[in-house]
């Protein structure tokens, strides 16, 4: 089998979802920095803000109306739902499919009589993961970066804050992407697997969220992945971009190591 012929199956089959991410993200990116910076923010966030009460008022943080600022609002578009979802349901999706899918269908026993070798397939998941993932951050970016440019908000401080926070999400959806392997490698069936991927993924993002509004939560935010992703937060020099790359890229390296091992002895089928 022709080395790249594998690898173009999987990014032709995955990639109209793709490209529905990166222009919905793009799109996105756009119209946040629009409104934030067209319309006057300042004004009605300070009105909200005068009418909470003064428990509610102590949890927001000082410099949040300064976050409402062009390069508050590029961060925020970064840490958007949509944003996040879109990219886990691409993470999820490829690894599932063709692992534990193609398992259940019987393809996977196919294709290693053809034969393939098994550190081949799930190389050439994670490269085409991983690939697509940063033509979907690329979409980000475009869709960032043209919006700086437009409103004249567009700096170079900004530009390497916006680089830094693309690469943080990559390796964020890589590090589920890498999860979903590792998952795929024990499971038999596609759906059932992606839909225990995506529970668990769903499970880490709302304790991150209701961390910051519960402190006695706040012992297991080192050990929740999202506390390693906070856009806001690195572009306002909050948090320690090589902190984050160091934590996530182990965290990749571990999925990936245990997914080689299981896939290497599983026994196919079965």
């Amino acid at each position: 089998m022709n080395s790249l012929a594998y690898p173009l199956f999987i990014l032709k089959n995955h990639r109209g979802f793709a490209l529905f991410s990166v222009v919905v993200i793009a799109a996105l990116q756009y119209l946040i920095i629009e409104l934030m910076t067209t319309l006057n923010t300042d004004a009605f966030i300070n009105t909200i803000f005068s009418q909470l009460p003064e428990r509610f008022r102590l949890l927001v943080s000082e410099n949040f109306i300064a976050r409402m600022s062009a390069e508050g609002a590029a961060a925020f578009g970064f840490n958007h739902p949509i944003v996040l979802a879109l990219l886990v349901i691409n993470a999820i999706n490829i690894p599932t499919r063709h692992i534990a899918g193609e398992i259940e269908s019987g393809t996977m026993e196919w294709l290693l009589a053809h034969p393939m070798k098994r550190m081949r397939i799930l190389g050439s998941l994670w490269i085409s993961g991983g690939f697509l993932i940063f033509l979907i951050i690329c979409g980000a970016w475009t869709g960032s970066f043209l919006a700086l440019a437009a409103t004249h908000h567009y700096t170079y401080e900004t530009f390497v804050k916006m680089l830094q926070i693309g690469t943080n999400l990559w390796l964020l959806s890589v590090l589920v992407l890498s999860f979903s392997i590792l998952i795929s490698a024990f499971g038999k069936e596609g759906s059932r697997v992606g839909m225990r991927c995506a529970a668990v993924i769903l499970i880490f993002y709302f304790l991150h969220f209701l961390g910051t509004l519960w402190k006695f939560l706040e012992a297991i935010k080192p050990f929740n992945i999202f506390t390693y992703y906070q856009p806001q937060k690195l572009m306002f020099d909050e948090r320690s971009f090589w902190l984050h790359l160091c934590v996530l890229s182990v965290l990749i390296g571990l999925c990936l190591i245990i997914s080689v091992k299981q896939f290497q002895r599983r026994d196919i089928p079965g």
